[in-house]
């Protein structure tokens, strides 16, 4: 006899408890993030105040928080403790982050200013900072034929581009360039060997653009420019990581791990500034391959771990040669 339909949509025990599990899990994940959280924004409150000390010692604390709740709430289920340790490695940076900046934090770019709560807010929820000035937004998809070269030159001045990567390229708009994507890695999917490596990046690459870029769409200011560029716009190694992938964490890598390098080296130690420059720039995937490997921990073995970090590492190597 046929399975009645309804059937087909009643979990199993095993699978009650697991979906029981994950709320457990997902709950205590949320609770071990609330007091470091709000000592964050408390942080952040302190600075839209220019209350320097005040930051100062929140901040730390913050950080401190985080990690000691990431050491004490050890979550069982690997995919929720992995979102966990990247929440906990995300506070950190961004507290950090502005610690570093603190003397000259980023400013508000429009008229009025909001309430000291609200710039907190908006100090703690945005990664590129796109109500401030500096921020690490970048342009758009390439830009459409008939581009003016005035435009472009002035585009490299203000350093948005070089003048190679401002050359004309394929249009679209951000939907278009996403089920663009979507339909590059249904075809690798169905269509080449799985067991290929290249295949096998090519589809991690394209599953990252079209999970954030869908996020985006989702959660962005109706005037946030894209997420990324189109993959297949990137000319060269350099180009792909400055112009076309995510820029998320652009600005810890600068203020944690370029800057501090790229500064301190000529300045105390005599090194060349095409060397320091270059180690910040190493320095700079360096970070983001811990943060992908502390993230990534409780889901992969060590040896892959291991890959992952020298990947980034490589990449920071092929990125300034």
């Amino acid at each position: 006899m046929a399975k009645p339909l309804v059937d087909w949509f009643v979990p199993t025990p095993e699978g009650q408890r697991a979906f029981k599990q994950v709320g457990i899990n997902l709950f205590f994940c949320i609770a071990s993030l609330l007091v470091p959280g709000l000592l964050l924004y408390s942080s952040l409150y302190a600075l839209a105040k220019r209350k320097t000390r005040s930051f100062e010692i929140l901040s730390l604390l913050a950080s401190i928080g985080f990690i000691t709740s990431s050491c004490l709430v050890v979550l069982e289920c690997n995919m929720i403790r992995s979102l966990q340790l990247f929440a906990v490695a995300i506070g950190v940076m961004k507290a950090l982050d502005l610690f570093a900046r603190r003397h000259n934090p980023p400013q508000y770019a429009h008229d009025p200013t909001p309430s000291h709560g609200l710039l907190a807010l908006l100090y703690l929820t945005e990664l590129r900072y796109e109500s401030f000035t500096p921020n690490t937004t970048r342009l758009g998809p390439a830009p459409a034929p008939g581009f003016s070269k005035v435009k472009s030159e002035n585009n490299y001045r203000n350093g948005r581009g070089s003048p190679k990567s401002q050359q004309w390229k394929p249009h679209f708009t951000e939907r278009g360039n996403l089920v663009l994507h979507a339909i590059l890695f249904a075809i690798l999917q169905m269509f080449f060997p799985q067991s290929n490596p290249t295949v096998v990046a090519l589809e991690v690459l394209l599953a990252i653009y079209v999970l954030w870029e869908s996020l985006q769409l989702l959660l962005r200011y109706r005037t946030s420019p894209p997420l990324f560029g189109p993959l297949y716009t990137a000319s060269s190694l350099s180009t792909f990581w400055s112009e076309t992938w995510h820029s998320s964490f652009a600005s810890p890598c600068r203020s944690l791990a370029y800057e501090p390098i790229r500064y301190t080296l000529p300045e105390r130690y005599g090194v060349p500034v095409s060397i320091a420059r270059a180690l910040g720039v190493v320095a700079s995937f360096g970070l983001m391959g811990f943060f992908h490997v502390y993230g990534l921990k409780p889901l992969l073995p060590f040896d892959a771990l291991a890959r992952i970090y020298a990947f980034f590492i490589l990449n920071g190597v092929g990125a300034v040669i």
